[in-house]
């Protein structure tokens, strides 16, 4: 009887599930594109029509999850989970960590108060922003009800030009390495779940896309 054979994969799997449904697969992309490496190989879940409107990390996850059981995943295989921390309470956010931190392909990327503070730190230093300053990165608030939070109208300010499904990431992947090291600076608490004050822990995403 013959034996059946096991399939052999040399390429390290990262897979992002995100809570947005256009700004993190353009940069992702862009960002993978730019540091291609025939030894990692980067895909980006899309959402079904029908989930177009879920966004909750606990449909996140459940999309990571669902892909988990579909595909054998290897050793070195990464999971990331891709959010924000703005719109979602403690105990949900602590419910999805629990469930992060008890598997071992599992990673947890959260940006607090959203996404766009990752876009800003490729061209921003946030390290040593004034106390007012500070405040308004961290509160994100709208100026009416139908503008846009202060980062978004930040980051469009720094790029001339933004908006979640069409931006130029040409103008934001050369500065990566530097988005990198100012969001280390800011994730003065690595070992917490996710960073309580202003910091994202997407450059961890990063470095592993780019085999840093």
């Amino acid at each position: 009887m013959r034996e059946r054979q096991e399939a052999f994969r040399d390429v390290r799997l990262i897979v992002i599930a995100s809570e947005g449904k256009d700004t993190e697969r353009i940069y992702f992309k862009a960002l993978a594109h730019e540091y291609a490496n025939p030894r990692v190989h980067v895909h980006i879940l899309e959402r079904s029509e029908e989930e177009q409107n879920c966004s909750s990390p606990e449909h996140v996850l459940r999309q990571l999850n669902n892909y988990k059981s579909q595909y054998d995943l290897e050793a070195d295989d990464e999971l990331w989970l891709v959010i924000d921390k703005d719109k979602w309470t403690e105990a949900m956010l602590s419910q999805v960590a629990t469930q992060c931190a008890q598997d071992k392909f599992m990673h947890m990327a959260l940006s607090n108060p959203c996404i766009e503070l990752w876009l800003l730190l490729h061209l921003v230093d946030a390290s040593n922003l004034p106390d007012e300053e500070y405040r308004r990165w961290m509160e994100n608030r709208k100026k009416s009800k139908n503008a846009d939070p202060y980062l978004k109208v930040l980051l469009r300010q720094k790029m001339g030009a933004y908006h979640e499904s069409s931006y130029d990431t040409s103008l934001l992947i050369p500065h990566v390495e530097k988005a990198i090291a100012r969001a280390h600076l800011l994730d003065v608490n690595p070992n917490g779940r996710w960073p309580q004050e202003l910091g994202t822990r997407v450059y961890l995403l990063a470095k592993s896309i780019m085999c840093y």
